[in-house]
């Protein structure tokens, strides 16, 4: 009964709004508004100009005779496409029409739909609640032993009873849990006071961890039961007929605007792309510069893909966002005089086309004769100036301001936005989308604790690449390790054991054995060195051995922990050190 009622209700609804949005596909698909304003128009931007001087009537002729050619296969060519377009939304009708008498005789055929819908994240907790809340059965474990709760438990990477432990149980009653999803019910316990920090730091845990994993799951659960986006695509037949050939460029270059595999969604840059389309938009070129790795590439991806979806509006749906590979150019011939012929072609196709907005890395290697010894300004200049051709270029700061910043001549057609590093908030998101990523593609359970691991050591040790690239290469190091060990769970000794083979630092914890041995040592050193001057502080830690033990990859940590035990204002202090050595089983 709850199926039919859910059938005859919403399924109805999700049959009507599917059939609606195939009119706006074949509507936009097809871009039949647009195929009717442009009638007329030539056929792929084809025209014929009479640029020389003096009036020739065989020119004339020849000119009005391809300009109207070109018109008329456009004209043809449209209006086919119109009539194509207006048959297909006639099919839809009558197909819908039918289709949907059978939905509503049949609704056997929802049955996917339905199985969908019910993996949202507000039905799954909405039974759940239900479940704990009329159990005979512990209610905790019947919550923390669901779908949700082993999620939660495995990416905390504690077992229920560990988890049980650190809950303070006094005075709580489930039954006055209301939750839509998984995070409710985290900030539900967390508002109780049931989770505290002391239990949760034995844990080796935090409370923002368990927003984020309880966070991780809701959007889980909102990606399976996604059923269907409004979003209608690029304009494909309109992109065909509306806009010039570019041969010899599509040889050369990747279309940015085709969906792309992306390795994290855009966090914190949503000013930067708004920008990008405002200055393209007023017909300005763009220059991008920052850090290597800060993520230059990501946020042009993300224009791109907003332009093309539709989010930027209909006229920047139909543009073409194509990184253009110049290598071949540098490369084929050293004849400088071929090579501008080559440049000067593919820059007049791209801005022919009318459609075309050219991403180009390194921009100073073709504008600056002191880099690869070519110096191609006057190319750019000429297609540029005549405002058709839209580039945005690809700069680290250091680039910029050493070799395009002074070129007078080509700095007036760009307009400089620079792409900061994320703040390590931000970083943190775009880590986490990128882990829910790779456990999808690599069956693997990516516990929070390793996230926070990476994203802190890389922070604290990594100092030559910015976030997300530091932080993103270590977990994809730290996956390929627990891959090749034949685990199933990234953990955070794995990220301890990958970062020190990258840099040599142990970040490991001390082991038991390791703790009982240092024990009182740093009383035992004072008992023999305060009478020597040495002040009543702390000289050791637990921090110095595991950074400067005997067996570190550095050699320099090595001498440090060799020159500790002769370092003392008296040579009776090595004696002292190693009799401690023998005492307490270390080894200098």
């Amino acid at each position: 009964m709850e199926f039919l009622a859910w059938h005859y209700s919403f399924g109805v609804n999700y049959y009507i709004e599917s059939w609606m949005r195939q009119f706006k596909w074949i509507r936009h698909y097809f871009s039949l508004p647009l195929l009717l304003r442009t009638l007329f128009a030539p056929w792929k931007r084809m025209i014929m100009s009479d640029n020389k001087p003096g009036f020739d009537l065989n020119r004339f002729f020849q000119t009005l005779t391809f300009n109207m050619v070109s018109r008329i296969v456009g004209a043809g060519v449209r209006i086919t496409l119109f009539f194509v377009g207006i048959v297909l939304l006639v099919v839809t009708f009558f197909a819908g029409v039918f289709g949907f008498i059978f939905w509503v005789l049949i609704p056997f055929f929802s049955w996917p739909v339905y199985t969908k819908y019910n993996k949202r994240p507000d039905i799954v907790m909405r039974d759940l609640m239900f479940k704990v809340k009329t159990t005979r059965d512990n209610p905790l474990q019947v919550l923390f032993n669901s779908e949700p709760g082993l999620f939660f438990l495995n990416h905390l990477g504690l077992s229920y009873d560990s988890l049980s432990s650190a809950i303070t149980s006094d005075k709580l009653d489930l039954n006055n849990l209301a939750a839509k999803n998984f995070s409710d019910v985290v900030n539900w316990f967390l508002e109780k006071g049931s989770f505290e920090d002391e239990r949760l730091r034995k844990l080796g845990l935090v409370k923002e961890d368990l927003i984020t994993v309880a966070k991780m799951w809701d959007k889980k659960k909102e990606d399976e039961s996604f059923l269907g986006s409004d979003e209608l695509g690029r304009p494909s037949i309109g992109l065909e007929v509306l806009f010039g050939y570019t041969p010899t460029l599509n040889q050369y270059s990747t279309d940015l605007s085709a969906p792309q595999s992306f390795s994290h969604r855009l966090i914190g840059r949503e000013e930067i792309v708004n920008r990008m389309y405002r200055e393209l938009s007023v017909d300005r070129s763009i220059v991008l510069t920052g850090d290597p790795g800060v993520g230059k590439k990501t946020v042009v991806l993300e224009f791109a893909n907003r332009a093309a979806t539709g989010k930027f509006g209909s006229k920047m749906a139909y543009k073409r966002v194509l990184e253009f590979d110049y290598n071949f150019i540098l490369s084929e011939s050293m004849d400088i005089n071929k090579k501008k012929t080559q440049l000067t072609q593919i820059l007049d196709e791209a801005a022919y086309a009318g459609n075309i907005v050219l991403m180009i890395r390194d921009l100073h290697r073709l504008i600056h004769s002191d880099v690869e010894g070519f110096d191609f300004t006057d190319t750019f200049e000429a297609a540029m100036g005549r405002g058709e051709l839209k580039i945005i270029a690809v700069a680290t700061n250091v680039e910029y301001e050493r070799f395009i910043a002074p070129n007078s001549r080509l700095r007036k057609y760009f307009e400089r936005i620079e792409v900061t590093p994320p703040s390590k908030e931000q970083a943190y998101e775009i880590l986490v989308e990128w882990a829910k990523t790779l456990e999808i593609k690599k069956n693997l359970i990516i516990e929070i604790t390793a996230l926070r691991k990476i994203l802190n050591e890389s922070d604290r040790y990594i100092t030559d690449t910015p976030f997300p690239e530091k932080a993103l290469e270590l977990l994809d190091a730290v996956v390929t390790f627990v891959e090749e060990s034949k685990k199933q769970v990234v953990e955070a000794d794995d990220v301890n054991a990958v970062f020190a083979e990258k840099t040599g630092i142990s970040l490991a914890r001390l082991t038991s054995e390791e703790k009982t041995k240092l024990g009182d040592l740093e009383n035992i050193i004072h008992e023999n060195l305060v009478h020597w001057g040495f002040p009543k502080t702390s000289v050791l830690s637990d921090h110095f051995f595991s950074w400067a033990r005997p067996e570190s990859e550095k050699p320099k940590r090595r001498k440090y922990w060799q020159k500790f035990t002769t370092a003392a204002r008296n040579k009776s202090f090595a004696l002292i050190w190693r009799n401690m050595q023998g005492k307490r089983g270390l080894s200098g």
